[in-house]
């Protein structure tokens, strides 16, 4: 990829921080009424004309290898944007119903939303750091946002506490990489040939910091105490965009050292969708890490979609579903049975469907749990779809996605990384995933029967405002009309980074 000038890439960014810093700016000369009106249409305006810039006037490139953009990530910043837009609209039709005294989750969704793009946009550890905890540090403080509450509070403690631990092991690897490398760059080529078991051990370290960010057994043990503190949008929010940004570092991290194993250090960054040619000696080094993604991947998907079977809480069930999710997605990271060209495309399109599902069925289901969120399980959800149907409606469509069921987004997302699977050799995995995904649709339809079939418990008075009659109707058309657009989206042929490597001796 060609180098690029600083300010068209950066211009997504550059919004929404204006957005944020309106928000914040503003927040302190509204009355408390007046903050849930004003506010989130500056913060969705932000988004909005950031998403309109990141598919209109941004162009592939890098700058000075530190930041990337290809047609794949630009889709995922594209994804995330689209997300903070429905937890912006979320958060007003929480907050003005539960009569919320502040403005700040606002202001913080949009910084959460700078670091997620940066994470997905790194190629170098010091950018991912950066974007790492710009998101994690305002999704730490809208997970407390119910400081009254003692679930709010433990939730914050258990998702801070751990937080932080994880990131000094990112950064612990991040400095072996740089001592094996000389470099913070992806990617980097060895100084010394004797320096490869310090690249494997940093390595190792930076995957474990970001399996957490993205929820994988087991290091999964703080989402469903943090999903079930955090208010519901906010659990749709930071499950959509951590996991989106974490799996996109991964993804960078992972493409880039098969690549330097293989003996082709890449002399310009790679895109996420380039094909790495795998060696037979780097097949043999590599395949610990290969048999780890994959025993990962299957123990997420066992836990979280058989623990998710047992949760009443629609939170806690989402957070279970993300961890099996987690195991879905780390199922592209499985290298191939032989030496063969290396890719992960279908990865990309599942995570651009996950993340506006899943932040609009939460934005959805906030609507319809009542003060507090204090309705959000089964019993408290019982007939409230039919109650409210454009609510349930919309919920409905994006939990049929989440599911991976035609005809949306999910359910292609799930069949291209199965099919790769296939062409890697390995169809057991595809086998198992696919089971595994016919028992997760079990309590993603429970759910579903449960808000139109139900007796209801008690009467809700549910107010749609515009934004949010806006934004999840665009979330509802988008969960479907993306299955039209997957070629547009991550389908295309890979390109090698054999042509643009650089040879180790």
């Amino acid at each position: 990829m060609p180098p690029v000038d600083l300010i068209p890439m950066l211009v997504p960014i550059v919004l929404v921080c204006i957005g944020g810093l309106v928000c914040l700016g503003t927040e302190a000369f509204l009355v408390r009424a007046t903050k849930h009106r004003v506010l989130p249409w500056i913060g969705v305006v932000a988004v909005l004309a950031a998403l309109a810039a990141q598919l209109g006037c941004v162009h592939t490139g890098h700058l000075h290898g530190m930041l990337v953009m290809d047609h794949a990530r630009s889709w995922l910043c594209a994804a995330i944007l689209g997300s903070s837009a429905l937890a912006l609209a979320g958060l007003q039709q929480t907050f003005t119903r539960d009569d919320y005294p502040g403005g700040e989750p606002y202001a913080l969704t949009c910084f959460a939303t700078v670091g997620a793009m940066l994470m997905v946009m790194a190629n170098d550890t010091i950018a991912l750091f950066l974007g790492l905890e710009l998101a994690s540090l305002s999704i730490y403080a809208l997970v407390g946002l119910r400081r009254n509450r003692r679930e709010s509070n433990e939730a914050l403690f258990k998702y801070f506490a751990m937080g932080a631990i994880f990131s000094a092991i990112f950064l612990y690897g991040a400095a072996l990489t740089y001592g094996a490398t000389g470099t913070t760059h992806f990617g980097g080529a060895l100084v010394e040939g004797t320096r490869k078991p310090l690249l494997f051990l940093g390595h190792a370290f930076m995957f474990i910091g970001l399996l957490f960010k993205v929820g994988a057994v087991p290091f999964h043990f703080w989402s469903p105490d943090a999903y079930t503190g955090a208010p519901a949008v906010v659990t749709g929010f930071m499950g959509a965009v951590i996991k989106v940004g974490g799996f996109a570092a991964l993804g960078g991290l992972w493409l880039n050292m098969v690549a330097v194993v293989s003996g082709a250090a890449p002399a310009e960054p790679l895109s996420l969708t380039a094909g790495v040619p795998v060696t037979a000696e780097a097949m043999h080094e590599l395949s610990r890490f290969g048999l780890a993604f994959l025993a990962l991947a299957v123990a997420s998907i066992l836990v979280g979609n058989f623990s998710a079977l047992r949760q009443t809480s629609v939170r806690r069930m989402i957070a279970f579903s993300s961890v099996a999710n987690a195991g879905y997605l780390l199922l592209a990271f499985a290298l191939p049975n032989s030496a063969q060209m290396f890719q992960m495309s279908g990865i990309w399109f599942y995570l651009v469907g996950y993340a506006i599902a899943t932040s609009g069925a939460l934005s959805a289901i906030a609507a319809l749990s009542g003060r507090d969120d204090l309705g959000d399980d089964l019993n408290g959800l019982s007939g409230q779809g039919r109650a409210h149907p454009f609510f349930g409606l919309i919920a409905t469509i994006c939990i049929v996605s989440i599911a991976g069921i035609p005809p949306t987004v999910g359910f292609l997302g799930k069949y291209l990384v199965f099919a790769e699977l296939v062409g890697k050799g390995k169809a057991w995995f595809a086998i198992f995933g696919l089971l595994m995904a016919v028992v997760g649709a079990a309590y993603y339809l429970r759910l579903v029967i449960t808000l139109w079939s139900g007796s209801r418990s008690e009467e809700r008075r549910v107010t749609l405002s515009p934004l949010s009659g806006l934004v999840l109707g665009g979330a509802a058309i988008a969960v479907v009309a993306l299955l039209a657009l997957a070629n547009v989206v991550v389908m295309q042929k890979p390109v090698s980074s054999e042509a643009t490597a650089t040879r180790l001796p």
